[in-house]
């Protein structure tokens, strides 16, 4: 055990909140002081300076220390040297309009929420793309693990990561997974479905949606995704 792991079961407890409270106290206050890190950055108004002024740009959004080469690679954590500028995607982002040749936005939606944060971010994709510019999104498929759970099927399970019989040691039931799928430890935010995505992204000023496959897509610069997400993503595109 680590002693940030020994820390955190002493500490924990014993706090006047309880851990998911914790944990999304200490996101926010985590992505607050990065904003305010970028404020007081010249490296960082130097670079969103630049991407105000490039054009068909290809950006990862939620790289996640994935970042591509010759892609606009940005999260939310400054911990990874592949990505471009450390930014919360839930506020404006810093491109003009009808910059973006594509965006990447893998098991990221997933960790934003539906009401107040989802309508903002499909906006701003909206607004950045060019006209017949495409986001390709991958978040897990709420409908397979539903299907699995009402249908009882190991085989389902199966197909989607999970050995009914030879669960981890702190998953007990089938309606444990999916409650572990849809919440990851307070991480994510909702469950997806393809019509709830449509639904989204039309809503936003898409009118081009469609469902998608595993590194499958109509720009063949976007069919980049990773294999282990494979098993259990929905992968949806929708054109500008």
């Amino acid at each position: 055990m680590t002693l940030k792991q020994t820390l955190g079961r002493l500490i924990i407890p014993n706090m006047p909140v309880n851990r998911r409270t914790f944990d999304i106290l200490r996101f926010e206050s985590g992505c607050l002081w990065q904003r305010l890190r970028n404020q007081l950055s010249p490296t960082y108004h130097r670079k969103t300076k630049s991407l105000k002024t490039q054009r068909r740009l290809s950006v990862n959004f939620g790289s996640g220390g994935k970042g591509l080469p010759g892609w606009i690679n940005i999260d939310v954590r400054p911990h990874h040297d592949d990505q471009y500028i450390a930014l919360d995607l839930r506020r404006r982002l810093p491109f003009a309009d009808g910059s973006v040749r594509r965006i990447f936005a893998e098991h990221v939606i997933e960790h934003l929420d539906f009401r107040d944060d989802i309508p903002r971010v499909f906006a701003e994709f909206f607004r950045i793309l060019e006209p017949g510019g495409t986001v390709r999104i991958i978040v897990p498929d709420a409908e397979r693990y539903m299907n699995a759970y009402v249908h009882r099927s190991a085989e389902e399970f199966k197909s989607l990561g999970w050995e009914l019989d030879a669960l981890p040691d702190d998953i007990y039931t089938p309606i444990h997974i999916l409650n572990h799928v849809f919440h990851q430890g307070g991480e994510h935010y909702f469950g997806w479905d393809f019509e709830t995505m449509a639904w989204a992204l039309r809503r936003a000023g898409f009118k081009d949606v469609a469902k998608a496959s595993y590194q499958k897509s109509r720009d063949a610069e976007l069919g980049i995704d990773q294999a282990n997400h494979a098993p259990y993503s929905l992968y949806a595109e929708a054109v500008k």
